[in-house]
């Protein structure tokens, strides 16, 4: 009785142990009904345990019969528990665990209740060791309970080959632990085997938690569980197809089954659609593992694709199409890209502003010719180094009594004056001569190429056409102007040294009586000669 009190201790310590280190590991598969096949083991040895710690034979025989719970839970719960585990996907469900108990339930009222019918027990062989010759409800109990761990176990063992590293040895615990109370009971029922002059599946039961014991602390049984293939298949979002040699499909995830121009039901059918597809299918015949790129035109969808050989794996022909969507990506690229493209155009935008600002700076807006600051920008490189034919000259042209039309006509007929005289002197111009206007009424003029006599006949021919021009708003008046004009040496001169001396060369053709021409530092200008009389032979003279 003391053996028997001390195994039920050391058993409930187990037992309760295991199931408290199950009950607090994460929401694994299978825990729960691991630890109802715990319960029910230790029920078990229990009922085991006290049908030997007491003499009375009527005790016996209703422990022996009270047993008959666990014997049918233990091994219902544990085949739910390690398919479960093993399969790594859905946890069970409160439903089996519900059918399990009602089938040890009634297992269990059937044994107490075999006095009325004798389906459990037909006749006591021997009292000492509880032997019996058992009736059809014990050979059915037997078949369930045995069939189930048939199949769990063989079920357990194909997905231990499957299953990799610490989960392979977790599998594998879990299929000792129960083979081992399997082979004691077959032992007990088939060959009289005894421990304790008793069953010894519940014996053999103990042992096994305690192998589990270590499963859960060494092996972190129900703490790191595996997760199935099938699982990790169905959930993945890329959609997978796998097809044989002929382009059949064997298997496809759900994300791939949604693809447009697939049928309802693919698997064993040629994959024909989506076009875009068996196009690519057809140009990789036998799996590149490159990554391609397409864009189904059912779904609109861009995808990356990637097609994997089977041959590894035994499957000559067979490929794996793995599909990665990348529309949100390519959204995202597109939409860089228009907004790259309106960055040029608004970059591109603000160029031609800054350009259309800079030239804005750089001209007069009344006569559209450039200012005195572009003058200033341009002429010292042009002035620092003659490098063609002739010699630079630069003028500077004064309107005659400007003041006295804005004085008398008013602005508006002094505007048009200016507009008029910087149009005139335009169509003198040649190729590589600048106008500017200088300030006021004053025009500078760059001639690039000239001589002497050019420069002097250029004014002159811009004096006639000026005498035939009738600005608006002066009918009688006619358009007379001075020049101070310096040419500058093949040597180059600076632009400050230029603009002084033809501004004293003006300065001398107003004090000489206007409407003439000066050249700085010329001794043959003389009285610097005017448009008409004197003036006029003098031009031809020096022409």
């Amino acid at each position: 009785m003391e053996t028997s009190v001390g195994l039920l201790g050391a058993t409930i310590v187990l037992a309760l142990i295991i199931i408290v280190g199950t009950l607090r590991a994460p929401n694994a598969p299978g825990r729960y009904a691991f630890a109802l096949s715990v319960l029910m083991s230790l029920w078990w040895t229990g009922c085991v345990l006290y049908r030997h710690s007491v003499a009375d034979f009527e005790q016996q025989l209703v422990a022996t019969k009270l047993a008959w719970f666990g014997i049918m839970g233990t091994p219902l719960y544990w085949s739910l528990s390690f398919v479960t585990y093993a399969r790594g996907r859905q946890p069970e469900t409160l439903g089996q665990m519900v059918v399990i108990g009602l089938i040890s339930t009634f297992f269990g009222i059937i044994a107490l209740t075999d006095s009325w019918h004798h389906a459990m027990y037909l006749e006591l062989l021997d009292a000492d060791a509880m032997l019996f010759r058992h009736g059809w409800a014990y050979w059915a109990a037997l078949g369930i309970a045995y069939s189930t761990m048939t199949v769990a176990s063989i079920t357990g063992t194909v997905l231990t080959i499957r299953h990799r590293s610490i989960h392979r040895w977790q599998i594998l615990s879990l299929l000792i632990a129960a083979l081992v109370p399997w082979i004691a009971n077959i032992a007990y029922t088939q060959y009289n085997f005894t421990l304790f002059n008793d069953d010894p599946t519940p014996f053999v039961f103990v042992g096994a938690g305690a192998f589990m014991l270590g499963a859960q602390l060494l092996g972190r049984l129900f703490v790191v569980p595996p997760i199935g293939r099938e699982a990790i298949f169905s959930i993945l979002p890329d959609p997978v197809i796998i097809l044989d040699e002929a382009g059949r499909i064997l298997e496809l995830n759900p994300a791939a089954a949604s693809l447009p121009g697939l049928p309802q039901h693919p698997i064993g059918e040629v994959l024909r659609e989506p076009a875009e597809l068996t196009a690519l299918l057809a140009r990789t015949a036998h799996g590149d593992e490159e990554r391609h790129e397409l864009t189904l035109a059912g779904s609109g969808a861009s995808y990356e694709i990637s097609i994997h050989s089977l041959k590894p794996w035994g499957r000559m022909g067979g490929r794996m199409m793995v599909m990665r969507d990348i529309s949100l990506r390519k959204a995202d690229q597109n939409r860089l890209a228009s907004l790259s493209h309106d960055l040029e155009a608004r970059l591109q935008e603000n160029l031609r502003l800054q350009e259309l600002l800079r030239e804005e700076a750089l001209r007069d807006h009344l006569t559209g010719l450039h200012n005195r600051r572009h003058a200033q920008n341009i002429l010292p490189d042009l002035l620092s180094a003659q490098t063609c034919g002739g010699v630079a000259a630069l003028a500077i042209l004064d309107i005659d009594h400007f003041k006295s039309f804005n004085d008398r006509f008013g602005h508006q007929v002094g505007d048009e004056v200016l507009k008029v005289f910087a149009e005139t002197l335009l169509t003198g111009l040649g190729p590589g001569d600048s106008l500017f206007r200088w300030g006021g009424e004053e025009f500078l003029i760059y001639l690039r190429g000239t001589s002497r006599a050019e420069v002097l006949a250029c004014c002159a021919r811009w004096r006639e056409a000026l005498r035939d021009i009738r600005v608006p708003g002066l009918p009688h008046a006619s358009l007379t102007f001075s020049a101070g004009i310096f040419l500058c040496p093949a040597t180059g001169a600076s632009l400050e040294a230029a603009i002084k001396a033809a501004d004293q060369a003006l300065y001398d053709a107003k004090a000489a009586g206007r409407d003439r021409c000066c050249l700085a530092g010329d001794p043959r200008s003389g009285s610097c000669p005017t448009a008409s009389g004197p003036a006029r032979q003098g031009i031809a003279s020096l022409v």
